[in-house]
C-alpha cells in the first residue's frame, strides 16, 4: 500500500529547526552475473562479521540536536559512514559484491539471507538510500533544505531491456506510476508548505525513469523505428567537422509518429526494415508492433498528464538517460513534452521549463546533441531543460557493440580525458547561451540546467564558467549570487551520501538564497533499489576508490570524529583530484 505523503507534511513545519540530517546516496553492488575469483570470495566473507559489527555501532543514537552540515550529523551516522567509505575504497570488494550479495540472499543457509538482508539495510542502504518510502524522503528533503540545499527525488525502481522478466516488469508498473504520481503530489505540497513559510520554493524535482513505466524492449523497438525513419524527415541533420551525429543521434520532432501514434498519423508512419549502419542498426533488429504503438501512446498519454499536473504544482520533471539502444524513443518523449510544457501558459505564472531531459557526456553525439536542443528550442519558442551528466552505462555500452559486432565505433568516447572534454565543453557552452539568452529578446525563454557532478573540477569550471559569463556576482561577503532572472534556474548536483564536501562548497560559495546545491536522493524499498546501487557502484567506482573519492569522504568523516572527541587531528595528507568516469 502506498503511504500518501500529505499524511506526514506537517513534519514540513520544523524547517527552522532540523531534524538530524542523514547523508546517503548509492551502494555497493552490481551485476549478480559477474560473480567474483574465488580468492576474493574467501577474503570478503571475513569482512561480514566486521559489517555486522559496522551494523551494531551505528545503530540509531540519542545525539543533540544538530547544527549544519557535517558537523549536524550525529556520531552514529559518522561511524557508519567511515565504515562504507572504507569498503568503497576496496575495487575489488566493489567488483565482488554482486556475486557475494547474490551468494548470500540465495543460499539455503538458514538466516543467512535475513543477516545479508539486515547488514546491507544497516550500512550501505542506511548510507546511501533516503528512505523507503515518500513520507522519509520528505523529511529528508526538509533537512536539507534547513541547509540550503535542495532535492531531487527519485524512486528508483527500473527495468533493463532483454533482462528476461518483462511479466514481472509488466505487473510492477501500475505500482510505480502510482508511485510517481504521489511522488508529484508529495513535491506539490513540498513547494507549497516552503511558499506558506517563506522558504525558497522553485527547486523541487522528481527524476524518472520511463524504464519502470513501460516494458524497456518496447522502448528498444521503437528506438530502431525512430532511426531507420529519420532519413526518410525533412528535418535539417546537425552535423560537426563535416560528420553526422553518432548513435543514439539526435531527436527530430518526426520522432513523435512512433511515441505519439494517434490515429491520424498511424497511416503516415513508414514501413521501414533493414541495417542502417551510420547508427549501428542491424537488419535482425526488430522494429514496433501494432502493440507496441498501443503502449507507447498509453505511456505518452500518462506522462504528459503527469507533466500536466508537476507544472500546476511547480514542480520539475527530469526523464533519465538509460542504455543508448533506448535513448531515441527516451529524446522523443523528452522532446515533445518539453515543446508542450517548456513554454508560458496565458494566465499561469512561469519560472522556467518543467520538463529536463539528461545529456550524457559520455556519448560522442553530447556536442551534436546540446546543439540541436539548443537550436531546437530557440526555433520553437520553448526553454530548454537540461541534466548535464558524465553517464552511468559506459561498461555495457562498450561491451553490447563489440559482442553484437555493429558497424563502426561503439557511441561512447575512447576514454575518460575525452568525456571529461565533452563535459567541460558542455558546462563553457550552457553557461555562454543562458547569459546570451537572458540578454535576449525572449529572457523568460532561457534555458535552465543541472550541472551533475562528482567531479570537484568540473564544479570549479562551472562556477568559474557562470562568474566570467555574468550570471553570478560578488556580494558584500564576496560570495556569490545568482543574477536577476535566474533564481532557480542553474544547479549543481551530486548523488545522496556520495561527496557531501562538493555539495557543502557549492552551498557554502553563494549568498543565502533559493538553493543551487542538489542532492539526487534514490528511495524504494531494499529490493527495488538493488538494481540502481548495483549500476551505481561497478560504474562510479572511480569515484569512491583511491585517492579522490572514498579517501576524500573518509577523511572527512574522520576528521569530524577526531574533532568531536577533542582528539588531536590525525595525520593529513593531500589527495590529488577525484577521477570520476561517471556520475549520472
Amino acid at each position: 500500500m502506498l503511504l500518501r505523503p500529505s499524511l506526514r507534511v506537517g513534519a514540513l513545519g520544523a524547517r527552522s529547526l532540523p531534524r538530524r540530517p542523514v547523508v546517503r546516496s548509492i551502494s555497493t553492488t552490481a551485476d549478480a552475473s559477474s560473480a567474483p575469483p574465488r580468492s576474493s570470495r574467501l577474503g570478503l566473507l571475513a569482512l561480514v562479521p566486521v559489517a555486522l559489527a559496522g551494523a551494531v555501532l551505528v545503530s540509531p543514537s540519542s545525539d543533540p540536536e544538530p547544527q549544519t552540515n557535517i558537523a549536524a550529523l550525529p556520531t552514529s551516522a559518522l561511524l557508519r559512514s567511515y565504515f562504507v567509505y572504507t569498503a568503497c575504497s576496496w575495487p575489488r570488494l566493489i567488483d565482488a559484491a554482486p556475486g557475494l550479495l547474490h551468494a548470500f540472499t540465495h543460499s539455503p543457509a538458514p538466516g543467512l539471507k535475513a543477516i545479508t538482508e539486515a547488514v546491507v539495510r544497516r550500512t550501505f542502504f542506511a548510507q546511501f538510500v533516503a528512505g523507503e518510502d515518500l513520507p522519509e524522503c520528505i523529511n529528508a528533503m526538509n533537512d536539507l533544505h534547513a541547509q540550503n540545499i535542495g532535492g531531487v527525488l527519485n524512486y528508483s525502481a527500473e527495468s533493463e531491456a532483454g533482462d528476461g522478466l518483462a511479466e514481472a516488469h509488466h505487473a510492477a508498473q501500475a505500482h510505480n506510476w502510482a508511485e510517481c504520481e504521489s511522488a508529484i503530489e508529495a513535491l506539490g505540497e513540498f513547494e507549497r508548505h516552503l511558499s506558506l513559510t517563506g522558504g525558497f520554493t522553485g527547486t523541487s524535482s522528481f527524476a524518472i525513469k520511463l524504464s519502470g513505466l513501460i516494458d524497456p524492449d518496447i522502448l528498444e523497438r521503437a528506438s530502431t523505428t525512430i532511426c531507420r525513419i529519420r532519413p526518410l524527415s525533412k528535418s535539417s541533420e546537425v552535423v560537426i567537422d563535416g560528420l553526422p551525429a553518432p548513435f543514439p543521434g539526435v531527436p527530430q520532432e518526426s520522432d513523435g509518429m512512433v511515441i505519439d501514434p494517434a490515429e491520424s498519423r498511424l497511416a503516415s508512419l513508414p514501413s521501414v526494415g533493414g541495417a542502417f549502419e551510420p547508427l549501428g542498426i542491424l537488419a535482425a533488429d526488430p522494429g514496433v508492433s501494432d502493440s507496441d504503438l498501443e503502449a507507447l501512446h498509453g505511456l505518452w498519454t500518462k506522462m504528459r498528464t503527469l507533466s500536466g499536473r508537476a507544472a500546476d504544482l511547480g514542480v520539475k520533471l527530469m526523464i533519465d538517460a538509460e542504455l543508448a539502444p533506448t535513448q531515441p524513443a527516451l529524446d522523443a518523449f523528452t522532446l515533445l513534452l518539453s515543446m508542450e510544457f517548456n513554454k508560458p501558459v496565458a494566465g499561469k505564472s512561469f519560472n522556467g521549463p518543467v520538463i529536463f531531459g539528461t545529456y550524457q557526456s559520455y556519448l560522442r553525439r553530447a556536442p551534436y546533441l546540446l546543439d540541436a536542443a539548443i537550436r531546437h528550442s530557440e526555433d520553437n519558442g520553448y526553454a530548454l531543460g537540461i541534466k548535464l551528466v558524465r553517464g552511468a552505462y559506459f561498461v555495457r555500452e562498450r561491451e553490447k557493440w563489440r559482442v553484437e559486432g555493429r558497424a563502426g565505433a561503439d557511441p561512447i568516447w575512447p576514454d575518460k580525458p575525452a568525456t571529461d572534454k565533452a563535459y567541460n565543453d558542455s558546462v563553457q557552452k550552457i553557461t555562454s547561451t543562458l547569459a546570451r539568452q537572458l540578454d535576449g529578446h525572449h529572457p523568460e525563454l532561457a534555458l535552465s540546467a543541472v550541472f551533475a557532478t562528482h567531479n570537484p573540477e568540473s564544479v570549479e569550471l562551472v562556477l568559474a564558467s557562470m562568474e566570467k559569463d555574468g550570471l553570478t556576482v560578488r556580494g558584500p561577503s564576496s560570495k556569490l549570487r545568482l543574477r536577476d532572472g535566474l533564481n532557480s534556474r542553474v544547479f549543481i548536483a551530486q548523488l545522496y551520501g556520495m561527496r557531501d564536501d562538493i555539495t557543502d562548497r557549492v552551498a557554502e560559495a553563494f549568498e543565502p538564497g533559493p538553493p543551487i546545491a542538489l542532492k539526487y536522493i534514490a528511495y524504494g524499498k531494499l529490493q527495488e533499489v538493488l538494481p540502481f546501487l548495483a549500476r551505481r557502484a561497478i560504474e562510479n567506482k572511480s569515484v569512491m576508490a583511491g585517492e579522490g573519492g572514498a579517501a576524500v569522504e573518509k577523511k572527512r568523516v574522520s576528521d569530524e570524529l577526531w574533532r568531536r572527541f577533542g582528539w588531536k587531528s590525525a595525520p593529513t595528507q593531500s589527495a590529488p583530484p577525484a577521477q570520476v568516469a561517471a556520475a549520472a
